[in-house]
């Protein structure tokens, strides 16, 4: 076997590594996107990831699996979606005192598409950028 056949994986190239970065990605998404809900700790949070995701950038360098974020980011539509999933329309509730909150919701669908496109964005870039690079065409044979 020649040194040029031998399969060296690339580093950042693992799936593992990419669940990761979404996993990050999906906590900095929800951290902003709840930051209104919970308050400042959901901003704080989110801006702590981000500076985590700095830290590891300059550190390894870029790699593929870091486009994760990319994927997690489809947290932030999903959970807003997640949040109007009884609109359109106005929801109430209902209290144990007879009380009753009204609150007006959106469309839940269109976020629900932007988040299912931003996470297959992300997959499939990391999906590209995970093959080596070189030939993609077998040499003809002679």
């Amino acid at each position: 076997m020649w040194a040029e056949e031998v399969a060296v994986a690339r580093p950042g190239t693992g799936v593992g590594a990419f669940l990761g970065w979404a996993l990050l990605g999906a906590g900095i998404g929800v951290g902003f996107g709840l930051g209104r809900d919970v308050g400042t700790v959901g901003l704080f949070g989110a801006l702590g990831l981000l500076l985590v995701v700095g830290v590891l950038v300059v550190r390894q360098g870029p790699r593929p699996a870091q486009l994760g974020i990319v994927t997690g980011l489809g947290a932030l539509p999903l959970s807003i979606g997640w949040l109007n999933r009884f609109g359109p329309g106005e929801f109430c509730t209902g209290g144990v005192t007879g009380a009753s909150e009204c609150i007006a919701q959106a469309n839940p669908w269109p976020f629900v598409l932007v988040g299912v496109v931003v996470a297959v964005v992300g997959v499939v870039l990391f999906a590209r950028a995970r093959r080596a690079p070189g030939r993609l065409v077998a040499p003809p044979r002679a």
